[in-house]
């Protein structure tokens, strides 16, 4: 049996925000600018119901001095509904700080198994545990920083993410299909 051993999240990958988007920098249309709301619509496969958008140029100057989400980078809700995790697709948007976490750089982690760690109830009650605030909960991004997880080599972690991803294409699949099926006698 292979031994799984245990590491600080923060030790695994970089963990940051974005930059600050004012109010008054949002656009009708140009590069969509997601919150939590739209991430956890995102995670769940629906769509996105509000929009907001910055301006191109706007992006360009985050993504020239800052750098933005690449594809197999994860942001996770941390204000709010809490620690709900998406992985970054090959597509262009930017986030609200603050409200998103994000996570890059990963060394030792595959994304994914990070992705369905967040979805256990060992994270869920890691995260209810280190969340921060009365009336609305936030978790600050030294806090996930140190959280502890236990995690196999990165062949395991890869043969793991792909039994679960199968799992979740499959249920993906039985959604649609029910929502077809749900529409045709509508």
């Amino acid at each position: 049996m292979e031994e799984w051993k245990t590491y600080k999240i923060g030790n695994l990958c970089s963990i940051s925000s974005s930059k600050r988007i004012f109010a008054k920098e949002y656009q009708s249309s140009g590069i969509p600018f997601f919150r939590g709301k739209e991430i956890i619509e995102k995670q769940k496969g629906e769509s996105v119901s509000t929009e907001l958008y910055i301006s191109k140029s706007r992006y360009d100057e985050i993504k020239n001095k800052f750098g933005v989400p690449k594809e197999g980078d994860m942001l996770l809700t941390s204000v709010g509904t809490l620690g709900i995790p998406y992985i970054v697709k090959n597509e262009t948007f930017y986030f609200k700080d603050g409200n998103l976490t994000w996570f890059t750089d990963f060394k030792e982690i595959n994304s994914k198994f990070l992705y369905y760690w967040f979805l256990s109830p060992i994270a869920k009650n890691a995260i209810n545990a280190k969340a921060i605030g009365s009336t609305q909960k936030a978790l600050t991004i030294d806090a996930l920083s140190k959280f502890e997880i236990d995690i196999p080599n990165i062949d395991t972690q890869n043969r793991i993410v792909s039994i679960l991803s199968s799992l979740d294409s499959k249920i993906e699949l039985n959604r649609r299909i029910n929502d077809n099926l749900i529409k045709s006698v509508a």
